[in-house]
């Protein structure tokens, strides 16, 4: 398991920056980027919580970093035009991907593409002039259940995606106090289906079981693999025999593209609106 969190990390505190002036036009949008090892997913989303435009675009992490952020840049002047063209000119940006994410202070490391401390967030707002909320994938998921999904009006949930690595974050009064991530096995030829260890089903479970949630969301773009992982977390929570209730295990809601649709609520709390 790798812990993800900023308090772990030590994460200073954001120096003030412009978006605590900025102040978006009547007719605005933001634009939010999740970056997988595999995939660039894209969304437009108004101001007012309509989403306007998907995309997605191929990685290919083989490139090299650089290359990977040529793309990354790319992928959002793509999505400022289809703002532009509904006329609804972007206000601010979300970008989220998995790894060592401090959102405090702009910087990511992760292992797909090969970054190191790489100042993603003050690069895209130097090419896009906007403010950019820059976080970890798993939080942006469980902001989107949180909202609009499975987890909506629950105090406090933990959110489980079955990517690759398996992204958790849990919530509390819509909050994020704890982000980890664990190595999926594979057990299919093609590398899409993923489970966890033995090893990392049981620490997951003594994580949700100290969180003390009320549920447990797991969601994703593989309905097989995400019904195996909830049944595994169901099991080992059943197995686990502690006192006191124990959180209920369901489904997301809101799909594969929850992290995307969690980094336009982020950004779209720059322009001050939730």
């Amino acid at each position: 398991m790798r812990d993800t969190s900023a308090e772990q990390r030590g994460a200073l505190p954001r120096p003030p920056g412009r978006e605590a002036a900025h102040r978006p036009p009547a007719a605005a949008s933001v634009i939010a980027l999740d970056v997988g090892a595999r995939y660039i997913s894209g969304t437009v989303m108004t101001t007012d919580g309509r989403v306007r435009e998907s995309e997605r675009w191929y990685t290919r992490p083989e490139r090299g970093s650089d290359a990977v952020v040529d793309t990354v840049l790319g992928c959002a002047t793509e999505l400022a035009a289809l703002a532009e063209r509904r006329r609804t000119p972007v206000a601010a940006a979300g970008l989220v991907l998995s790894g060592s994410v401090d959102g405090l202070a702009g910087f990511a490391t992760t292992a797909e593409p090969d970054w190191t401390a790489t100042p993603l967030r003050s690069w895209l707002e130097e090419h896009l002039d906007v403010p950019v909320a820059l976080g970890h994938a798993g939080h942006a998921g469980a902001v989107a259940e949180g909202r609009l999904g499975a987890a909506r009006g629950c105090a406090a949930f933990a959110f489980v995606t079955s990517a690759n690595p398996v992204l958790v974050a849990v919530m509390r009064a819509g909050r994020s106090v704890r982000e980890a991530e664990f190595d999926a096995a594979m057990n299919s030829p093609d590398g899409r289906a993923a489970t966890l260890r033995s090893a990392d089903t049981q620490a997951l479970t003594a994580l949700i079981l100290a969180a003390e949630v009320e549920r447990v969301v797991v969601g994703g773009p593989r309905p097989r693999v995400d019904t195996a992982l909830r049944q595994a977390i169901d099991s080992a929570l059943r197995r686990a025999r502690r006192q006191g209730p124990r959180p209920d295990v369901i489904a997301g809601r809101v799909g594969g593209r929850a992290a995307c649709l969690g980094a336009a609520m982020m950004a779209r709390e720059l322009v001050g609106t939730r």
